[in-house]
């Protein structure tokens, strides 16, 4: 039924244009050759920032434009997970021991008192980081689609293994998660994995804006560079709306409420306010 199910989905990629949303502003908060947006604050105050490789992390506060470092480590961009007051972050360090062996450290940073916590060491994979415990938690391992629940992790893949599996979220009610397949789109279902939805082919890097859009950047390449890619969002029932301009190439976005993040090819990030 699963490939069923995606043939069809491959067979209707039309989807209809709406405004989902209504920008009120767009500000450019930073340029910078190697920054992205790694995370949104829950609050919308602040943005989490990394470097392309995903090296590093910095908070960026959106009142005053002031960057504080938070670290320097490999891997710190990748999956980091904000708590819901905004006021502790979680992420990984990626490092390497005497025989070459890559691990993660797990850490957890406070901004009250800019406090660091250990939470594990010398992890050999690449499993999901939680900071709210009762909410599952995805990752992607080995390509495959891994849930997390009560610290137990298993495959989850709902398209079936065969598919190659990326950028997993989940959305802020806790009952949905959106992913993307390699060459075949982006998908949302239950977090049972059932009631398997397609969103569109090119959608890559999904986040959820609230429960019923999804904010992704829409990409056109030839094989070894981008050509084309905008910001679009796309509703669970079938609507799209594009949210950049056609002459920026805007890639991995980031939202939460009201707001909108994206970063450029020329290293300019910027905030979309959303009315």
């Amino acid at each position: 039924m699963k490939k069923v199910y995606l043939f069809l989905a491959l067979a209707i990629p039309m989807m209809a244009s709406a405004q989902l949303l209504e920008v009120e502003s767009v500000e450019r908060v930073t340029k910078n050759a190697d920054a992205k947006v790694a995370a949104f604050s829950p609050t919308g105050d602040y943005l989490l920032l990394t470097n392309t490789s995903n090296q590093g992390l910095q908070r960026m506060d959106l009142a005053t434009k002031k960057v504080t470092p938070i670290t320097v480590a490999d891997g710190a961009g990748y999956n980091v997970k904000i708590a819901p007051n905004g006021q502790e972050v979680i992420y990984r360090e990626v490092v390497t021991n005497a025989k070459q062996m890559r691990t993660s450290n797990i850490v957890r940073h406070s901004f009250d008192g800019a406090k660091r916590k250990m939470v594990a060491k010398n992890q050999h994979t690449l499993e999901a980081m939680t900071i709210e415990a009762e909410r599952p938690s995805f990752s992607v391992k080995d390509q495959q689609l891994m849930i997390t629940e009560n610290g137990v992790t298993r495959v989850f893949s709902p398209n079936g293994t065969q598919y190659s599996y990326h950028w997993a979220t989940l959305s802020p009610n806790g009952k949905k998660v959106s992913y993307y397949i390699s060459a075949v789109g982006c998908f949302v279902c239950d977090i049972d994995g059932s009631n398997i939805q397609f969103i569109a082919h090119s959608c890559y890097a999904p986040v959820w804006y609230n429960d019923n859009i999804i904010i992704a950047s829409d990409t056109k390449d030839n094989g070894e560079v981008i050509l084309e890619s905008t910001i679009v969002a796309y509703s669970l029932d079938g609507k799209k709306q594009v949210l950049t301009r056609g002459d920026q190439i805007a890639v991995f976005p980031q939202a939460t409420a009201g707001k909108i993040a994206y970063s450029t090819s020329e290293g300019e990030i910027y905030v979309m306010n959303i009315k």
